[in-house]
């Protein structure tokens, strides 16, 4: 058990995905890890791959390495299901299926401005209160930063959406914010942002979409959509998270 526990999965997760990869071991803090990732942010954007960071651990190893995945399920064809998506009309939706049935109950809150955010909550372990001993940063090839849904295709239980929908979604927000796919584990995507939304009511809209896209941020985290809008403003990050 303990060898399988400490097993190093980082090789067979880049061989999955057919990509070259850093490792980080053992880093300062999360600050010093997300210096790395800007770096290679950097190189990609000339070299042709996008930085991806993962926990290499049993868990991640079978997401990218799902031998039941047909061959409509392959990244190219994810990408061109997400085309077909009307992104206005799915976050419309998904905000009306995650909000309250009572009008009376108050999902939107008191706005309330928070620090800005900055480091990445997934490069810590909570056991340690230190950064993942083991992290490394996957160099996908591919031709857009949104499509790393595709490459790296978690989702589709309970209200996670499904990649096609992933794809579609952050291409809309890169469009509008550079907001870049970044982090990736089972159950959460991370993204690196590099025009933050500045202005109180750009906060809330976004919110409110943040909120459509995954209502666990609100219903298992902030528990109110303005509280929410308050830790985006000047914000480099933002956080997804699915039961």
């Amino acid at each position: 058990m303990n060898a399988e526990w400490n097993r190093d999965y980082s090789k067979e997760i880049a061989d999955c995905l057919g990509c070259e990869y850093e490792t980080i071991k053992n880093a300062e803090s999360a600050s010093a890890v997300m210096g790395t990732y800007k770096q290679l942010l950097f190189r990609g954007k000339s070299e042709g791959f996008t930085p991806v960071i993962i926990i290499p651990n049993d868990m991640m190893y079978e997401v990218v390495s799902n031998e039941d995945r047909q061959d409509d399920y392959s990244p190219e064809a994810i990408i061109e299901k997400s085309k077909t998506i009307n992104v206005t009309e799915l976050l419309k939706k998904r905000i009306a299926d995650a909000s309250p049935a009572e009008e009376e109950d108050d999902i939107m809150g008191e706005y309330s401005e928070a620090d800005p955010a900055n480091d990445f909550i997934s490069l810590i372990d909570y056991g340690t209160k230190r950064p993942h001993a083991n992290i490394i940063i996957a160099k996908i090839p591919a031709n857009n930063p949104w499509e790393l849904a595709a490459w790296i295709p978690m989702g589709g239980f309970n209200d996670c959406p499904n990649p096609e929908e992933q794809v579609a979604v952050f291409r809309y927000w890169y469009e509008k914010y550079s907001a870049i796919p970044a982090f990736v584990s089972y159950d959460t995507w991370e993204l690196y942002v590099e025009k933050p939304v500045k202005t109180k009511d750009g906060a809330m809209s976004l919110a409110l979409e943040q909120f459509g896209f995954c209502p666990d941020i609100v219903w298992q985290g902030v528990e109110k959509i303005n509280i929410l809008a308050g830790t985006l403003v000047n914000s480099s990050v933002w956080f997804f998270w699915w039961d």
